[in-house]
């Protein structure tokens, strides 16, 4: 009668049932290791401490970066105008030594900034 209408041993359900438990499983913990991966290098914040807008070619940032001692870390300050678009960049490499390090950089701009800020830091491989 099973074969009459389609239907299946219980067998072949429960093996469905298992496989899709065990393939959920396994998303789960790829899942985890990939986030813990992620998160295990080395942290970096950056405070912006001030900037000064010097003249319309020249814009000063002053900052603080955290991070472990014994890691080089390269920043990229920026300045930009008042619709947003950057003006003026350059990237800074920290020291390795110290686990604080502050900085002023002096930006020269495209054109007047109205905002000087830090864009990003990252850890240099090596």
């Amino acid at each position: 009668m099973d074969d009459r209408y389609g239907r299946r041993p219980q067998a072949s359900r429960n093996r469905i049932t298992l496989l899709a438990v065990v393939g959920v499983a396994a998303l789960f913990a790829a899942t985890t290791i990939v986030f813990a991966w992620s998160r295990s290098g080395a942290q970096v914040s950056v405070s912006v401490g001030a900037y000064l807008v010097i003249s319309d070619d020249r814009t000063s940032v002053t900052f603080s970066v955290d991070k472990p001692d014994g890691i080089t870390v390269s920043c990229r300050v920026i300045a930009k105008d008042r619709p947003g678009t950057v003006v003026g960049s350059q990237d800074v490499t920290l020291p390795a030594a110290g686990t604080q390090v502050s900085r002023t950089v002096e930006l020269r701009t495209r054109g007047r900034a109205v905002m000087g800020t830090v864009d990003s830091c990252v850890v240099v491989p090596g």
